[in-house]
């Protein structure tokens, strides 16, 4: 590999990606980089399935556990802290390998970020009056005007609205902010290795997974979380198993419920990463088989 080679290792929940990770780390002087918007929190190692502290001390693992859930990791916030790790992985010669199964940080990651301004109160209130004595279909026509190319729906009334108060303030709309990335890596090789399965076998390793963590004592884990009172809407406290462990804590539901709504949960956000990363063309461009 070049010098400039990133390793993207990606794909739905219990695909492998760390293990895959791991090999590859064990054949070549690497960094394992988190790409995982939960494994990015300290406060829940269970259940977001971290890596253990053996593997941490056999290979070197960074951005996993290094915030606290009162914070909302945003894709722009990882892409810059990715960037640095990336960067001084170049300076030390080692191979960055990016890991983990979230979507937009991949994206974010090889296509840029868009800076979109905030829209400010003014033009907010503006704009809804302006929808309120014109409709929704007088602000698509005015967006078409200065960008006859959109494809946004004309049923999609949230990014019309917004697509409008951006060109209301900026005189561009929504897309044109789209097109102008930033954060972007120079000069990079990204290899990508996608770790998509049969959704069948995905569907067991993850219910394997499931029984796993509630042996190893996710019940405990999820209560020192809740008595921590984070914001109910932030990140951390909608990851799969809180809001089910925090039902069973509470008597609503019994442990064998418990267990079967994170099951269910899971299975339904493996399918949902494979509809993406389908929808994406996320696409691996060399073979696993050279890593492990």
């Amino acid at each position: 590999m070049s010098q400039r080679d990133v390793l993207i290792i990606f794909g739905p929940t219990a695909s492998g990606k760390s293990y895959i990770a791991n090999k590859a780390a064990s054949k070549t002087k690497a960094a394992i980089i988190n790409s995982d918007s939960l494994q990015i929190y300290k406060d829940l190692h269970i259940l977001t399935d971290r890596p253990g502290e053996q593997i941490v001390s056999l290979y070197d693992h960074r951005l996993y556990g290094i915030l606290s859930g009162n914070n909302n990791c945003t894709a722009a916030l990882w892409l810059d802290k990715a960037i640095e790790e990336i960067n001084l992985c170049f300076k030390e010669n080692i191979l960055p390998i990016i890991v983990g199964g979230t979507g937009l940080y991949i994206k974010v990651l090889i296509e840029g970020i868009s800076h979109i301004p905030f829209i400010k109160r003014e033009i907010k209130e503006e704009v809804d009056s302006l929808l309120n004595r014109k409709g929704i279909t007088f602000l698509y026509n005015e967006i078409k005007k200065k960008y006859n190319e959109t494809k946004i729906n004309l049923n999609d009334r949230q990014r019309i609205v917004r697509s409008y108060s951006l060109l209301k303030q900026t005189n561009k709309v929504l897309e044109e902010w789209q097109v102008e990335n930033h954060n972007l890596l120079n000069d990079v090789n990204f290899k990508i290795l996608n770790t998509d399965n049969d959704r069948s076998i995905l569907y067991q390793r993850a219910e394997k997974r499931t029984e796993k963590m509630f042996n190893e004592g996710v019940i405990d884990e999820v209560n020192n979380l809740l008595e921590r009172n984070y914001d109910p809407d932030s990140s951390l406290m909608k990851a799969i198993g809180v809001r089910e462990i925090r039902d069973y804590l509470e008597n609503l539901i019994d442990l064998d419920t418990c267990k079967n709504r994170v099951k269910q949960s899971t299975r339904n956000y493996i399918k949902r990463q494979q509809t993406w990363i389908k929808s994406n063309n996320i696409t691996s461009n060399i073979e696993i088989k050279k890593y492990i």
